[in-house]
């Protein structure tokens, strides 16, 4: 009859992946990059609960070693960073126009490379005193690799908790921007420190050569890509010939990459960029939506396989209280150093921050969401000689900060937004009101902004003016109408006046 673990693996994926999806979108409403994983945690939780309540009995047994033998042979790494990701790439860079990262290339440039940096650097530095003062012995450059995996932002966690709030167009491109070229400069710092771990040495220089080869081998690999497919995309087509050679464009850009040694993420953002901003001249509107709902319901349908299996590998760790603190103590130190990194990386551009909307920088920080890319790097090293020794701490403290990154980060980033861009239907009582007011203290120069649109649909940002103050001396007075004063900088510009400001 054949042998058809194939199909037993999808179809156990397939179901586990609907159960996990339809638990969250009808029950939780969470954005998917967050509640599939909660959800399927949960699962696990459950299972491994009841596999202990029926120990022993006669008529039904859940073999827990066997699902977690079946979810240790998942190999996550070479599913996600030797596979799908170079369709979920393409997909966002299709969509993404080269005006906006001509706009805002300084700050997307900055957050993916000099920001990332600088983050894994602040985060070994933190969790080193921690495991000092705790009394672990983890060395500062397993700590840096770390680090450096945790600093790879998920396009798709961004893309789904931005679909679920108003944010301003600025910050929606360089959120996007960011997590589209941050995976490439994340996982080039992540195999360079790795090298250096396993005895290779390291040298600034060397790193810097090998950078500069990956990003400029993978730029010219994307642009040969795109234009191949603009060509095969001018002539004759079937809509079904729309979608193989998109299709074609995000695997062979990325298999041609690795096997030149380059950056693949890069080559498939390049080609996709390209193919994205100019198939407007060869195709008609009806013929790219059509692709474009085709590779937004793939996206989908590989989001939730993705989630599911973040949870499921909840399976093959061993939790405690020591690796549970670890785990919550990495999330904090991860995002403060994320704050800092920020911050430390803007702060010697005049230009930007002269025209710097209020709240800028602490949103985009905060909006930082990390996911299964990772894990994913964390999952192919754990069995490494040099990190054995530590990989318990390694997959547990990531999979906890991706966890914590989705349910704080995410599900809290609304909160901030309405701290710095006025919302009248904003929480104001129970748990949700008083978070509410705690975040609002993020916003220090006291003043928001409101969104709105002009006449052409072009979206407008002015300063939030509160009502006037209406002042009565006595119960029977008409009283008088006082405007507050308007707000002006210390360093008397107005951000306002620069549409394409920070």
């Amino acid at each position: 009859m054949g042998n058809f673990i194939f199909l037993q693996i999808l179809a156990a994926v397939c179901a586990l992946s609907i159960i996990t999806t339809l638990f969250n979108k009808r029950i939780l409403d969470f954005p998917q990059a967050i509640g599939v994983p909660i959800v399927s945690a949960v699962l696990v939780f459950i299972l491994q609960w009841s596999a202990s309540l029926l120990n022993g009995n006669e008529f039904i047994t859940i073999n827990i070693t066997s699902i977690q033998n079946a979810v240790r042979d998942i190999d996550f790494y070479d599913f996600l960073i030797n596979g799908v990701i170079c369709f979920i790439l393409t997909a966002s860079a299709l969509t993404f126009k080269v005006s906006d990262l001509k706009n805002y290339w300084k700050p997307i440039g900055i957050l993916a490379s000099i920001a990332l940096a600088l983050c894994a650097l602040f985060f070994a530095s933190l969790m080193f005193g921690f495991q000092w003062l705790t009394g672990a012995n983890i060395p500062f450059a397993v700590l840096l690799l770390l680090g450096a995996a945790l600093g790879a932002t998920d396009p798709i966690g961004i893309k789904g908790v931005l679909s679920s709030i108003k944010a301003p167009r600025h910050l929606m491109i360089k959120l996007e921007g960011e997590s589209l070229f941050n995976d490439a400069v994340c996982i080039a710092l992540f195999m360079t420190i790795l090298h250096g771990l396993q005895g290779n040495g390291f040298s600034i220089v060397t790193t810097v050569e090998v950078l500069l080869y990956e990003i400029v081998v993978a730029g010219i690999i994307g642009w040969f890509f795109g234009q191949m497919t603009l060509r095969i995309l001018s002539g004759k087509h079937e809509m079904e010939s729309l979608i193989l050679t998109t299709a074609f464009l995000a695997c062979g850009s990325y298999l041609v990459a690795l096997y030149a040694h380059a950056s693949a993420p890069i080559a498939c953002v390049v080609g996709g960029l390209i193919v994205g901003n100019r198939w407007h001249q060869i195709l008609e509107e009806g013929e790219i939506t059509y692709v474009n709902h085709f590779w937004h319901a793939i996206e989908g349908i590989i989001n939730s396989f993705l989630f599911t299996l973040i949870g499921l590998e909840l399976f093959i760790l061993e939790l405690n209280t020591s690796l549970i603190l670890g785990g919550v103590v990495a999330f904090i130190c991860l995002h403060l150093s994320r704050f800092l990194a920020n911050f430390a990386s803007f702060s010697l551009l005049s230009d930007v921050r002269k025209t710097s909307y209020n709240g800028s920088l602490t949103i985009l920080s905060w909006g930082g969401v990390r996911g299964a890319i990772s894990l994913a790097l964390i999952l192919s090293v754990s069995n490494v000689p040099e990190l054995e020794p530590y990989s318990s701490f390694l997959v547990g403290y990531t999979f906890i900060v991706v966890l914590m990154s989705g349910v704080v980060c995410g599900l809290g980033l609304p909160a901030v937004m309405n701290a710095f861009y006025h919302n009248p239907n904003e929480p104001t009582t129970g748990f949700a009101g008083w978070y509410q007011r705690l975040v609002k203290r993020f916003n220090r120069k006291g003043y928001q902004y409101v969104l709105s649109e002009d006449e052409q649909g072009n979206e407008v940002i002015t300063r939030y003016q509160p009502p006037p103050v209406v002042i009565q001396e006595t119960p029977s007075s008409v009283g008088m109408a006082l405007p507050l004063p308007k707000v002006i900088d210390k360093d008397g510009h107005d951000e306002l006046a620069h549409p394409n400001g920070f």
